[in-house]
């Protein structure tokens, strides 16, 4: 509840701007030796009392305006506490994004490699594959050749019959 509101009673109160230089402004009632009290009487102060309740108030205004001046620096100052902060966060995202672009471009680096690994690896095994076909190929001929060069004439002509290639050797 407020100076001067008073729902209970049903008449109005004349209500003024009391000058508050500044962004903070405050309205307070008007004040004049005759004040409307909330029991809807009229009471008659003296100038000595008018100037003590003027006193007062004028104090009053002082700390509710350094009371909002403070809260506006507090607001200030966690409004930009907030904004370097925000800031941080927008930098430690556009950090990670980085380290996170680099990985990923080291990963497909990786996999490249991987596959030109994969792909020579292959290769390999198929020429060992041939190599082996043609050692055993050459490992047959060997043999044959040792078994046409073993054998007497008369079993050279026999095999030469049946065998073409141990007759060419």
């Amino acid at each position: 509840m407020g100076l001067g509101d008073y729902s209970h009673c049903r008449q109005r109160m004349f209500r003024g701007l009391y000058g508050v230089s500044g962004r903070a402004t405050l309205w307070s009632p008007a004040f004049h030796p005759m004040q409307r009290i909330p029991c809807g009487t009229w009471r008659v102060e003296a100038p000595e009392q008018v100037r003590a309740s003027s006193l007062v108030l004028e104090h009053l205004r002082r700390q509710l305006e350094r009371a909002f001046q403070r809260a506006a620096a507090r607001g200030r100052a966690r409004r930009a506490r907030e904004a370097v902060a925000a800031v941080a966060a927008a930098a430690a995202a556009a950090r990670e994004e980085r380290s996170r672009a680099r990985m990923e471009c080291a990963l497909a680096r990786l996999r490249a490699e991987l596959l030109e690994l994969r792909f020579q690896n292959h290769q390999l095994a198929q020429t060992l594959l041939d190599l082996n076909m043609k050692m055993q190929q050459l490992k047959k001929q060997q043999d044959m050749d040792r078994a046409c060069r073993s054998q007497s004439p008369q079993e050279e002509e026999a095999a030469a019959a049946a065998d073409p290639e141990c007759g060419n050797a």
